[in-house]
């Protein structure tokens, strides 16, 4: 199945420099430094076998090339999961951290969204990277780069939020506060699991309000 549908992209070696990988803006995932995004476990661990299933069958946002393997089935996903767990060391010395309580989401209000600003702008320091209108475009975007694997040191950007169509974890609000508590691993997004679920709530909502 991996070499089916994924090592023209990921490489035969699982470090993510299969022939087309140059021709993709954002480069594929390197297995081999175990670091993944999109996680329902704290910062720092190892993802659950579920998040990696769900982010093969679910895909990522359009310009990061990552479709949605829904011609899979479940058994041919499950093989593919256990394959890539085969680049890392990690997996054979560490267990994943127990995942990040999602609480249902709040009433979306405009006073929640107003929080959620000045938590952008004081709490979380957002606009630094993502800037002030939250197009990605802030002061220290240009010098966000990926921080481990074989792809370490190239320029990451940061998501312009007024397009939530092309974010990385979905932009449902359990997405956006999942993505806040566990951070992106691998690039200079950190967890902000410190701020109250409250605040992250509100973080969420005027993110949200952002997008076109």
């Amino acid at each position: 199945m991996y070499r089916g549908a994924c090592i023209q992209c990921h490489g035969e070696k699982g470090d993510g420099k299969g022939k087309e990988a140059v021709n993709l803006a954002i480069p594929p995932r390197d297995f081999t430094a175990a670091t993944f995004l999109i996680r329902s476990t704290p910062l720092g661990s190892l993802p659950l076998d579920t998040d990696l299933f769900g982010s093969i069958r679910r895909g990522f946002r359009p310009e990061v090339a990552m479709p949605a393997f829904t011609f899979l089935t479940d058994t041919e996903v499950w093989a593919v999961v256990a394959h890539l767990k085969g680049f890392s060391e990690r997996w054979k010395t560490e267990q994943p951290f127990a995942p990040i309580e999602i609480p249902p989401p709040p009433p979306r209000t405009p006073q929640l969204e107003q929080q959620g600003q000045v938590a952008f702008m004081s709490l979380g320091a957002c606009f630094v990277c993502h800037g002030m209108a939250g197009l990605g475009d802030g002061p220290a975007a240009p010098g966000t780069t990926y921080a481990v694997g074989s792809h370490a040191g190239e320029h990451v950007p940061p998501a312009n939020f007024t397009r939530p169509r092309n974010f990385k974890g979905g932009s449902r609000p359990q997405d956006l506060y999942r993505s806040i508590s566990t951070g992106l691993d691998g690039t200079p997004m950190p967890s902000f699991a410190q701020l109250t679920p409250e605040q992250r709530w509100s973080l969420v909502y005027f993110v949200l309000s952002l997008g076109k």
